[in-house]
């Protein structure tokens, strides 16, 4: 039986959190690193790019909270 999750918590981490993961995804970008099938990894890598970029952009603004633990 497989158990399903749906959600990944950003509860506890900071700004700082997603930009560190923000520099990695354009240092590989910059450098042409991947691994596996190239196509399926640039895939992944723009999905990751949208949901750090996301993130980022609303830690920025003041109305905006990231819970702490």
């Amino acid at each position: 039986m497989s158990i399903v999750f749906d959600e990944v918590s950003i509860k506890g981490l900071r700004k700082a959190h997603f930009e560190q993961l923000w520099a990695y995804l354009q240092t590989c970008e910059e450098i042409g690193w991947y691994y596996g099938n190239r196509k399926q990894f640039e895939k992944r890598h723009d999905d990751l790019v949208k949901w750090v970029s996301g993130i980022v952009e609303k830690a920025s603004k003041h109305d905006y909270v990231i819970p702490k633990k």
